[in-house]
């Protein structure tokens, strides 16, 4: 495999998908009991946030990888875009996993494990990623307001090859 491939933005999405591989393992939370130790909750148990986020930010890692490397990628989808919104869904589920559950309390124990903020960082880096590559690939964000350009770039696909010249006649 070719590493020179690689851009910045792939860096930061397969990078940040690991991160977040490896974080949906760990402690997401956890309530110290004093004397009898502490308890947690990993990312697994928080399918709605933490484990969507878990299975949207490693396809992100795989599908960049994949196309990096030209392995046949389904052509018909706006990668970049797909990518992009991927991502930010990721992020906004990851926040809400992060700033919920009680944490600060007082005298509950209950604080956020090294998962919560290895899983944040993995899921902000993915997304800078993903904006990076949304922005390499011509993509504008003020287009994303415009239901009518988002159905066309659905209907022409991902491909970033311009289509070819029309035939004379």
């Amino acid at each position: 495999m070719d590493l020179s491939k690689f851009k910045t933005s792939d860096w930061l999405k397969v990078g940040g998908g690991a991160v977040f591989f490896i974080a949906g393992f760990m402690s997401w939370w956890k309530v110290d009991l004093g004397e009898l130790g502490s308890v947690g909750a990993n990312g697994w148990d928080y399918f709605f946030t933490t484990g969507i986020a878990w299975l949207l930010l490693v396809a992100v890692a795989v599908i960049t990888v994949l196309r990096v490397m030209d392995i046949k990628v389904p052509a018909d989808l706006p990668w970049p875009l797909v990518m992009f919104a991927a991502t930010l869904v990721s992020l906004l589920l990851v926040l809400i996993r992060f700033f919920s559950d009680g944490v600060g309390i007082d005298g509950s124990g209950l604080s956020r494990g090294v998962g919560a903020f290895l899983g944040l960082i993995g899921a902000i880096a993915a997304l800078a990623g993903a904006v990076m590559g949304f922005k390499e690939s011509g993509g504008d964000f003020n287009d994303l307001k415009d239901v009518n350009k988002l159905k066309a770039g659905f209907a022409k696909g991902g491909d970033d090859t311009p289509p070819p010249p029309p035939m004379p006649q």
